[in-house]
């Protein structure tokens, strides 16, 4: 089955230039359990590639999807700065797996996002 690329609404404010991820009629997610911290730091550039894979171990039986994220870089932004005068952000390179949505949070506690924000 293809990986698709959806959007919200525009009326949906939160999900405003960010893309879920499907394949078939399944929606995925990232999970901390695979991906670390973090998670609402990162970008999934326009046109990414996937990778599929059954991983028969995981969560019962699942397939999985690879690809190559960016990452907002946090270096100079220190614990206690709000604000910062022009820091346009900078990205880095970040592996990214994804799971069926439906079996998320059978591991460790964490984040989780299905919303990512797209970088154009």
């Amino acid at each position: 089955m293809p990986v698709r690329i959806v959007r919200a609404n525009p009326r949906v404010a939160e999900d405003i230039g960010k893309v879920a991820v499907m394949r078939g009629p399944m929606v995925y997610c990232i999970e901390q359990a695979d991906n670390g911290e973090g998670l609402l730091r990162v970008y999934l550039p326009r046109g990414a590639k996937f990778d599929s894979a059954f991983e028969p171990e995981l969560l019962g039986g699942v397939v999985t999807l690879s690809t190559q994220g960016l990452e907002v870089r946090m270096d100079g932004w220190d614990a206690d700065c709000l604000y910062r005068d022009d820091a346009a952000p900078e990205f880095v390179p970040r592996a990214l797996k994804f799971i069926p949505y439906y079996a998320w949070v059978n591991r460790t506690p964490g984040e989780m996002t299905v919303w990512i924000h797209e970088k154009l």
